[in-house]
């Protein structure tokens, strides 16, 4: 194969530099804000598919009513359509037919046969073609929250919670409130809840859901959760939630440090700036009663 000269050579090895420097340029790392983002807008899409399926049994049952039997919906009359050929009431027979001798004798002459007039085809509408709306498809994602948005949550809650045996481990409840103290809006609560490696929290039947882990070392773990209803500015909600600690019970009394949780807003799965962070942690000390 015969080589290329010096010049075809620098060439391509500027245009690979070029294509490597641009390329490495668009590498990022990945976007930490990722989870949090995709539980959001998951949380926000089955609230309105509810909302979808209940228009729609509204819908059905409107539909449903107004075509109850015994209802009836009278047709306006339609206008019956005289036949050319039949006879008008009370008129003479009609003539002999044609050929046939008159009474005078004389035989008449045959009808002329009126013109065949062929169907008009139908008129083409004038102006441009109708057009097609335009496929909205997936809608792009949003731009960069305002990370520096001042909103002011404030969460409170026991520091400590007492756990009893049941089903062969220890649980319990702990119940928090949180308080919205600032003016600005924002989409949704963010509880991210640092807890030993012993003991597992559940949102259920709480305002907080779509949970994942987010750190984990040889003590704690760190999970977030989202919740979806906002607290209104200068208000405040309260909810509980369940603790599990995978510990066989034992008698006597035993505690966990460790606990606690963060209350955040969130602004299309990102976590705003708020005003007073100090008041946004509480610590929970969980003392376990065995039998």
């Amino acid at each position: 194969m015969a080589e290329l000269d010096p010049a075809t050579n620098r060439r391509l090895d500027a245009a690979f530099a070029d294509f490597r420097a641009e390329a490495l340029d668009r590498m990022t790392s990945g976007d930490p804000d990722a989870p949090r983002r995709i539980a959001y807008r998951r949380t926000r899409n089955r609230m309105a598919a509810t909302g979808a399926l209940a228009l729609a049994v509204v819908a059905g049952s409107l539909v449903g009513v107004l075509g109850l039997p015994g209802v009836e919906r009278s047709d306006p009359p339609v206008a019956e359509t005289p036949n050319p050929t039949a006879a008008p009431t009370g008129a003479a027979p009609s003539a002999a037919p044609s050929g046939s001798p008159t009474p005078s004798g004389t035989p008449s002459p045959s009808a002329t046969p009126s013109p065949t007039v062929s169907p008009t085809a139908p008129a083409t509408p004038v102006g441009p073609p109708p057009t097609r709306p335009p496929d909205q498809g997936q809608a792009p994602d949003p731009g960069p929250a305002e990370p520096s948005r001042p909103t002011d949550l404030v969460l409170t809650g026991p520091s400590e919670v007492t756990l009893t045996p049941v089903d062969g481990r220890y649980s319990g409840s702990i119940p928090i409130a949180i308080r919205n103290q600032g003016e600005q809006p924002y989409d949704a609560n963010a509880l991210i809840v640092v807890e030993p490696l012993e003991v597992r929290t559940r949102t259920d039947g709480s305002e907080f859901g779509a949970c994942w882990y987010t750190d984990e070392n040889n003590e704690t773990r760190t999970n977030e959760c989202t919740g979806f209803r906002t607290v209104p500015s200068g208000g405040s909600q309260t909810t509980a939630l369940t603790l599990f600690v995978d510990v066989a019970p034992a008698p006597g009394t035993r505690t966990i440090e460790g606990y606690r949780m963060t209350i955040r807003s969130n602004l299309d799965g990102r976590l705003l700036t708020d005003r007073t962070p100090g008041n946004n942690t509480i610590e929970v000390r969980l003392r376990l009663v065995g039998d």
